[in-house]
C-alpha cells in the first residue's frame, strides 16, 4: 500500500508541478499582452505597473512549481531532519515573502497617484511580509538552538559535539 501511495503522489506533484508551470507561463503571456495593449492605450505607468503585478504572481508560481519539484520529485525523499525541515521551510517562505513584499511595492507606486488613503492595504502587505520575515528568522533561531542541544541530527552532532566542547572549555 506505501508504494502504491508513493506513486500515486509522485503522478500528482509531477501533474502539479506542470500545470504551475504552464499557468505561470500563461500570466506572462498576459503580462506582455497587458502592456502591449494598454501602451497602445496611453498610460504607460499603470501598463507596466499592472504588468509587473501579474509577473510577480507568475514568479510565486513558478518558484513554488520548482519549490514542488525539488522536494517532492527529485529529491523523493521525507524530510529526515531537522536542518532539511527547516532549509525547505525557509525557501518556501522566502518565496512568499519575496513574492508579497514586490506586489505591496508595486501597489505602492500604484496607489501613489490615487491618494495617500489607498496606501493602507499595501503597507499592511508589506508589513505583513516583514512580519513572515520576522518570524522566519525566529523559527531558525529557535530550531538551530534546539537542534543543537538536542543533537538529534546525524549531519549535525560533529557540529553540536565541537560546540558542546568549547563551552565546556
Amino acid at each position: 500500500m506505501q508504494k502504491f501511495y508513493s506513486q500515486v503522489a509522485l503522478v500528482y506533484f509531477v501533474a502539479a508541478t506542470i500545470i504551475l508551470m504552464l499557468l505561470a507561463f500563461l500570466l506572462l503571456g498576459a503580462a506582455v499582452w497587458e502592456a502591449v495593449v494598454n501602451l497602445a492605450a496611453g498610460d504607460r505607468v499603470a501598463a507596466a505597473l499592472d504588468s509587473i503585478g501579474i509577473l510577480i504572481i507568475g514568479f510565486a508560481v513558478i518558484e513554488t512549481a520548482k519549490f514542488i519539484a525539488e522536494e517532492e520529485i527529485v529529491r523523493k525523499r521525507e524530510l529526515r531532519s531537522s536542518t532539511e525541515s527547516r532549509r525547505s521551510i525557509t525557501k518556501f517562505i522566502t518565496i512568499i515573502v519575496i513574492a508579497a513584499s514586490l506586489e505591496a511595492l508595486v501597489m505602492v507606486f500604484k496607489t501613489s497617484s490615487e491618494g495617500i488613503q489607498f496606501a493602507v492595504y499595501p503597507a499592511f502587505l508589506f508589513m505583513a511580509a516583514m512580519f513572515a520575515l520576522v518570524a522566519l528568522g525566529a523559527y531558525q533561531w529557535l530550531s538551530s538552538r534546539i537542534e543543537t542541544n538536542s543533537g538529534d541530527d546525524d549531519k549535525d552532532q560533529p557540529v553540536a559535539a565541537s560546540r558542546a566542547r568549547k563551552r565546556r572549555e
